[in-house]
C-alpha cells in the first residue's frame, strides 16, 4: 500500500479488517507519505498496529522537509522506497495507491512501472 496525506483513512480501514481476522494470513505493507513528521495523520495508531502485528503489518514513512534525527525516508515515493518496502512484483502481490493525484501519476505508477509491477496489480483510489 501506498497513502499519501489523508490517504491513510481508506488505508487505515483495510488494516483493521484484515488484521481483526487471525486466520488472514494477509500480509501489509504500507509506505506513508507526507510533507512533515506533523502531517503524519494517525501515527500512534499505526504504530500501535505494528508493534502488536510486526510479522503481518511493515510500516515505512516519507517525508518532503524531514528534521533532523528523522529515521525514515525523505523525499518523494522513489523506486528505491518500494523496492525496499514493499513487496516485489508477483502474481499474489496487490498494490494498493491512495492520495493526491500527482503522487499516484508522476511517482507511483512509473515507479511501478520500473519495478515490474502489471497494471492489473495496482488499484487507486
Amino acid at each position: 500500500m501506498i497513502a499519501g496525506g489523508t490517504g491513510i483513512t481508506p488505508m487505515l480501514q483495510l488494516v483493521r479488517e484484515v488484521l481483526k481476522d487471525p486466520e488472514d494470513k494477509t500480509n501489509l505493507f504500507l509506505l506513508f507519505a507526507n510533507q512533515t513528521e506533523d502531517d503524519i495523520l494517525l501515527r500512534t495508531e499505526l504504530e500501535d498496529i505494528q508493534a502488536i502485528h510486526p510479522d503481518r503489518f511493515q510500516l515505512w514513512y516519507t517525508i518532503d522537509r524531514p528534521t533532523e534525527g528523522w529515521k525514515y525516508s525523505k523525499g518523494f515515493v522513489s523506486d528505491e522506497m518500494i523496492k525496499h518496502h514493499l513487496p516485489p512484483p508477483s502474481s499474489d502481490t496487490v498494490i494498493l495507491m491512495c492520495g493526491p493525484p500527482p503522487m499516484i501519476n508522476f511517482a507511483c505508477q512509473p515507479n511501478l512501472d520500473k519495478l515490474g509491477y502489471s497494471q492489473k496489480s495496482r488499484f487507486a483510489y
